[in-house]
């Protein structure tokens, strides 16, 4: 009997990760998508790599960009199952893998989309604000010492 499981590693290089990107991405393997923060540099790129084999599965609408969107959403539903959100990310992307390996293609499924045809992204309230380093953090501190500085001016 062979033992068929893969590593972190051996998974991660499978979506087609290099060594450097495998190693700082093996700790969010063990998250659920549902828990992650989507702005994380490592989640960012754990994504794209599995969007681009989402493409080439026949996900045509599923954009490269590593957020994760309507399209990709439905498309990681095709191969994990209706609660994929609530796996690993390191069981989504064995399923993703072994689907790859037995040749199963995507159909295609409408996403929501924007007037311009751009697909819809799936955001919180406060995505409008731009990524800066801290996140809500540094928005919070930001908002602080402003209140701050016009209370003294009273």
């Amino acid at each position: 009997m062979t033992d068929t499981r893969q590593t972190s590693r051996q998974l991660l290089l499978g979506i087609g990760m290099g060594q450097f990107n495998a190693t700082q991405t093996i700790p969010y393997l063990m998250m659920s998508p549902a828990t992650i923060d989507p702005k994380a540099p490592a989640s960012i790129l754990l994504l794209r790599h599995m969007q681009r084999i989402l493409f080439q599965m026949g996900a045509q609408d599923v954009a490269d960009t590593g957020y994760l969107d309507t399209a990709t959403a439905d498309a990681l539903r095709q191969i994990a199952g209706p609660n994929w959100e609530r796996l690993t990310w390191g069981a989504v992307v064995s399923a993703l893998l072994a689907a790859r390996a037995r040749g199963q293609m995507l159909a295609r499924v409408e996403a929501a989309a924007s007037p311009d045809g751009v697909p819809l992204a799936v955001s919180g309230p406060l995505d409008f604000l731009p990524d800066v380093p801290g996140g809500l953090v540094t928005y919070g501190v930001g908002a602080y010492l402003l209140y701050r500085l016009l209370r003294r001016r009273r």
